[in-house]
Formats: structure tokens, sequence, C-alpha cells
């Protein structure tokens, strides 16, 4: 199976990152979207034909969507939210059980604290990644959580992740950059951040491929994995 991690970045680069979906649409089985507008999700769907959407809106301006091939059930879907919404927030942990054949999976995209820019702890980061870790500390099944954490890799709000016996996929590939060139250019270089993206599998799930492709679709970069449950 395949799934997608990506932050939209409310479309920008809308032709782009239409044809990156178009084309990854027929091998794909799971699309997980933070930042996408109400107006985008519609369009989405209109690309994905062949797969279910779940939307969760967390502000006027933005929202998180998964859109799940038909091929796979999906049992339940929920939102958990991490933080009090301010100003400049779009983010929650969204949550979905999904079933292939009598395997069940869970799936979390995860679109994390926005502020303070520099990415590092914070208290209500640190009670973010407390809180998804709990969402899913019941569940015995076979876990994938991934999205925009908005955190950098030396933090304790990612070891938290690994001290839970989750892989962390961009330490165990050595992942060098999340963000890409669009990033780059908004920002001097002594200011530029490498990373804010991650995907967290639990000990079940079996990798058999995982990249982050260097496409200027967005100001993040397309976590892709294929695996096995």
């Amino acid at each position: 199976m395949k799934i997608i991690f990506l932050n939209c970045w409310h479309g920008k680069i809308r032709n782009r990152l239409l044809n990156f979906i178009e084309e990854n649409a027929s091998k794909t089985d799971i699309f997980v979207f933070s930042e996408v507008t109400s107006e985008m999700s519609p369009v989405f769907s209109g690309k994905l034909v062949n797969f279910s959407g779940s939307y969760v809106s967390n502000s006027a301006k933005s929202g998180q969507a998964m859109f799940i091939c038909r091929n796979v059930q999906l049992v339940f879907t929920e939102k958990v939210d991490l933080y009090k919404q301010q100003p400049g927030d779009t983010g929650c942990l969204q949550k979905v059980k999904l079933k292939v054949g009598n395997l069940e999976f869970y799936v979390g995209g995860v679109h994390g604290k926005a502020l303070p820019g520099d990415k590092l702890d914070s208290e209500i980061r640190l009670s973010q990644s407390k809180k998804i870790l709990e969402s899913f500390s019941t569940e015995n099944a076979p876990r994938i959580i991934g999205g925009d954490f908005n955190l950098m890799p030396g933090t304790r709000s990612i070891k938290m992740f690994e001290e839970a016996g989750y892989r962390n996929l961009i330490k165990k590939f050595s992942i060098k950059d999340t963000r890409g060139e669009l990033n780059r250019r908004q920002f001097k270089k002594d200011e530029i951040q490498y990373f804010a993206d991650y995907v967290f599998i639990s000990p079940e799930v079996k990798v058999k491929k995982f990249s982050v492709p260097n496409l200027e679709i967005s100001d993040h970069l397309p976590l892709m994995l294929d695996f096995e449950i």
C-alpha cells in the first residue's frame, strides 16, 4: 500500500499540485493533506474520483483532508483538537481507522502548532505530542502518524514518539530536508529551516520504500511511504 502526506500550502502552486495528485492517484491508496482550503477540497475530490474524502475545518481559512481509495474501508474518522486555536493556527489531529480485508490499521494526519516559528519545544508543543500519543495509546492495530508537526528533529516533542516505540522515518532514512526550494526562497540563508514534517510508524508496519522527493508543489515536500501491514 502507499500513503502520501503533504502540506498543500493552501494550493498556492495549484497547477503543479493538481498534476502531482493526478499522476499519483492510480498508485496511491491514501492521501493525507493539511492546509487545504474549503475551496480546494472539492477540487481534490474531482481529481480523486475513486477515493472517498474526509475534510475537517480548523478555521475559516484552512482545514485538513484525507482521501482514501475505495478499496480501503473507512471504519471511522475523528478530529482531535491539539491546542486552542489562535490567529495563524489551522491544525489538529485527523485520525481514521481503516480496514483492508481482515486487517485493520490507523492513520493520523497532523498539522501542529505553527508558532513560535523556531519550531522548538514549548509547553503547547509538548502537550500536542502527548495528546497525539494518548489518542493512539489504546489501539493495538498498526499505526501510521504523519504530516506537518512544525517541529525540529532534536526536540523533546519529537523524541516522545521514538520513546513510545514509533520509528521516525525521517531519522531512519536520513532525510535532510522536508521543506524544499520554495520554502528556502522565503528566508534569508541563516533563517532557513529544513524540517517540519515527519512520519512515525508502529513496529507492525513494514516499510517497502520511503522517500521525500524534491518537488516544487508546495513550501513543503511530499512524504511518500510504501508499506505492508
